[in-house]
């Protein structure tokens, strides 16, 4: 039974939000008045197929990927309703739309969990460590953190990074609202651990009103979004390997591995948000990469030749493929 609850587990995150993408797409489409000849979801055997109007629909076995395709889309169409006879702004917008929704998608789904989880984390000072008594006698138990020197501080994540550069020796600058009114103070962060140092308090959980819940929720969402954004640039500047990405493989693992809906849907957050994100990379093949070719065609006022377009996709197409083997290939190792 484990077997299937997984399996399903499995199944429902990946085609979901590939389900969304490719909505994203087909919608854009619509509303564009471009013909869309095919919607798929997965690959491998097909378990369900139906022609519409216009648009064949099918579900195939393995939902690891999906496609819109468009009439003109891949190659030159003299039907008016094709994708390459639609205003640019509409054909960016198709494009671009399967990303979108990944995002808002995300961004809206997390703020609803961290809404609803009952663990927003305030910065109100509810407890001074004994050990950092002496160290930052000047703050007590009610303070609201407002700022640490440079660094605003909207959670408790913030007053950690606020630290990260933190000179031993020296003071902080902390600004506090204490009864309604903000109050200036000076610290000296504790080492907790070897070239580690905290602030030596401990915040309260949220007790207050809807507002309260609100104006955390939203922080925490913008701090899990930027998350996103930063491993992206930690991997382009070489603070992380190629080697730790993760693919479908190693994310069917990891939903697996999830216990509890709080922890599932928190999965369905990242992924959309990271499939989104990755999308939009300007990368040949993946939409991103796409829409630069039709920036470029904006800029220049015509299309590329569309045997170069269609070289740039085909190379574009097997890197990516190759570097799909190669990250499952590595997740597999990770597992066994």
């Amino acid at each position: 039974m484990s077997i299937i609850i997984n399996a399903l587990k499995i199944v429902f995150l990946l085609g979901f939000l590939i389900f969304i993408h490719e909505g994203g797409h087909f919608l854009a489409a619509r509303l564009s008045k471009v013909k869309v000849e095919e919607f798929s979801i997965g690959f491998g055997p097909k378990l369900f197929k139906k022609k519409g109007k216009e648009t064949e629909y099918s579900l195939s076995l393995f939902p690891f990927g999906g496609y819109v395709r468009m009439t003109g889309e891949n190659e030159r169409s003299e039907d008016p309703n094709s994708f390459n006879n639609a205003k640019i702004l509409n054909r960016i917008f198709i494009v671009a739309a399967g990303a979108i929704v990944n995002i808002i998608f995300g961004i809206i789904v997390y703020f609803i969990l961290s809404m609803s989880s009952g663990y927003n984390i305030s910065t109100t000072v509810s407890k001074i460590l004994p050990e950092a008594e002496q160290n930052i006698s000047s703050v007590e138990i009610g303070d609201k953190i407002l700022k640490i020197d440079d660094t605003n501080i909207r959670l408790k994540s913030d007053i950690t990074k606020a630290l990260e550069n933190y000179i031993p020796g020296n003071e902080v600058s902390i600004l506090l609202e204490r009864n309604g009114e903000e109050i200036s103070a000076k610290a000296k962060p504790t080492e907790y651990q070897e070239n580690f140092y905290i602030l030596g308090v401990e915040v309260a959980l949220i007790q207050g009103s809807l507002k309260d819940k609100i104006y955390y929720s939203f922080w925490e969402t913008i701090d899990f979004v930027s998350s996103i954004g930063d491993s992206l640039v930690m991997l382009f500047t070489g603070n992380i390997g190629i080697e730790q990405m993760t693919g479908p493989v190693g994310i069917s693992e990891i939903v697996v591995k999830s216990d509890g809906i709080y922890n599932f849907v928190y999965l369905l957050c990242l992924v959309s948000l990271s499939l989104g994100v990755t999308n939009l990379l300007p990368i040949p093949a993946l939409d991103g990469g796409r829409l630069v070719l039709l920036v470029i065609e904006g800029i220049r006022g015509k299309a590329l030749k569309e045997e170069i377009e269609l070289g740039i996709q085909s190379v574009g197409f097997t890197l990516l493929i190759l570097f799909a083997l190669y990250v499952t290939y590595n997740d597999i190792l990770r597992i066994f």
